[in-house]
């Protein structure tokens, strides 16, 4: 009960420090280009005539607006499939600095964008090293908070990001009303570097990660000192000794990896992309119980992308004003208030998410997404008359799927799969989430232009769909251990395995 009434000092700052670099820049760089989108436009029309002499036509227009939103889910990918790659080798602490860092050149070269004239390709630039460090950063936040949060307040720190990411939204819409001119829209690239600052400055003052520091030295006991400080207990306490074993074991099993010994279990065998995506080869019944959970884990995060949350949260001012015909200024203010909002609906989970579970938030929520969104389909069909039905369906998509879904589809993967296949997993199915926002994000946008409300099908449809499979796997991880959750699968799926600490 201590340990959920009174989280440590330590994990408070890192979990800040998490929050500020990967959902606060992730919430950012999704709406930055949301309010002054028709001043960016209008920038790339007149950059494009004159270099050419030509008028841009709208298509393609269109094309190169989505290409702008979507090269922040590719270079994400990158970053993912780097994060993997320097947490291994540097750590999560060096690897967050870094990774940090990167957002000044970032924005920077965004904001250079407007004063190299006619060179619009510097936005691109400069989104991409952006969103390749919060690529980055988004798989060190999970990874790094799963390993020394405690399992009771796990859930808590961890939602924190959403909270975050809302706020990070919430600031770009605010400064992005009155900068929405053509001469003042490179002003919203200029807060994201000022946190990127504040963030290294809290990393420096942060423990690295009890498991790299057995995984790169065998210190056991600056390890268990690092753990103590993030528990908030003394280093002799016996409840560390745990979270001591799995972090050993982890590193034990990596080692039995490179190095495999006669008679070694079948369930050592295999590496993260293994298990995933080839069952013929990993087939025995540990590799099917991962596999499941690792796919189960996939399946929260594709599901938060088809709800259209993320994509409508960064073309919220276009449905408004575009597809719903509110003014240019309601459609701006509108949408401001909506992200304002989102802010305290955000805590929600912070509170409710390790006392009320992962299951009912995240079934509630999506059954909630899919409604709001029908309800704007039919608003927008309606005509302007109904626009106020417009706003009520995207406020409650936004609002109530960050009360679930939203925040659980960060953290939920990553409950699901053994400590010494974490680091892995989480590069790849962020990498795979990260190709489903591509796909839908670069569709948006031009099928939104043709077909109008029919384009919200994208989202409707599959979100219905995929609510089914989700009742039937979703398990329960409040307050339990990896093993104890694959146990129950086992269970469930009737294979004799047993996952042991």
């Amino acid at each position: 009960m201590q340990l959920e009434m009174m989280p440590s000092w330590s994990i408070h700052i890192l979990s800040l420090a998490l929050c500020l670099s990967s959902g606060f820049q992730q919430g950012y760089i999704a709406a930055v280009l949301n309010q002054p989108y028709k001043q960016i436009e209008k920038y790339i029309k007149d950059s494009y005539h004159e270099r050419t002499g030509l008028e841009l036509d709208e298509n393609v227009k269109n094309i190169i607006w989505s290409a702008l939103n979507i090269s922040f889910p590719i270079a994400t990918i990158v970053g993912q499939f780097a994060a993997s790659v320097l947490c291994k080798r540097f750590g999560r602490k060096r690897t967050a600095l870094f990774s940090s860092f990167l957002y000044i050149p970032g924005g920077l070269i965004s904001v250079a964008a407007k004063y190299c004239h006619p060179y619009y390709e510097l936005l691109f630039v400069g989104r991409f090293i952006w969103s390749f460090a919060n690529g980055i950063n988004g798989v060190v936040a999970t990874v790094w908070i799963v390993e020394c949060a405690p399992p009771q307040i796990r859930g808590r720190m961890a939602a924190m990001q959403e909270m975050f990411m809302s706020i990070g939204s919430v600031v770009t819409q605010a400064i992005g009303v009155p900068a929405s001119t053509d001469d003042l829209w490179p002003l919203v690239f200029v807060p994201g570097m000022v946190v990127a600052a504040l963030s290294m400055v809290m990393f420096a003052f942060v423990y690295e990660s009890p498991q790299f520091i057995i995984e790169k030295t065998g210190d056991r006991d600056r390890a268990r000192h690092a753990l103590a400080a993030y528990h908030g207990v003394e280093v002799d306490d016996p409840s560390l000794e745990e979270e001591m074993r799995v972090c050993e074991q982890a590193v034990q099993k990596k080692n039995n990896k490179k190095s495999p010994k006669k008679g070694q279990l079948i369930e050592e065998e295999h590496d993260g992309l293994t298990i995933m995506l080839k069952p013929w080869k990993a087939n025995d019944p540990t590799s099917k119980v991962i596999r499941h959970a690792a796919w189960v884990g996939l399946l929260v995060k594709v599901v938060y992308v088809f709800t259209g949350a993320r994509c409508l949260r960064g073309y919220s001012t276009f449905l408004l004003h575009d597809l719903s015909h509110w003014s240019t200024n309601g459609a701006l203010y509108g949408s401001f208030f909506v992200g304002l909002a989102r802010v305290p609906v955000t805590l929600i989970p912070v509170f409710l998410v390790d006392r009320l579970g992962r299951r009912p938030l995240l079934l509630s929520s999506t059954l909630i997404c899919a409604l709001s969104l029908l309800t704007m389909m039919l608003s927008i069909f309606a005509g302007e008359e109904f626009k106020v039905g417009t706003l009520v369906g995207l406020s409650a998509l936004l609002l109530l799927s960050a009360c679930g879904i939203g925040s659980i589809s960060r953290f939920y993967a990553a409950e699901l799969v053994p400590r010494s296949l974490l680091l892995n997993a989480t590069s790849y199915l962020t990498m795979f989430e990260a190709l489903t926002k591509i796909a839908v994000e670069f569709a948006f946008y031009p099928v939104a232009n043709v077909a109008g409300a029919w384009s919200l099908m994208l989202f409707l449809a599959p979100t219905t769909l995929f609510l089914i499979p989700m009742w039937a796997m979703c398990q329960e991880t409040s307050k339990k251990h990896v093993n104890e959750v694959l146990n129950e699968i086992a269970v469930r799926k009737n294979l004799k395995v047993s996952f042991t600490s």
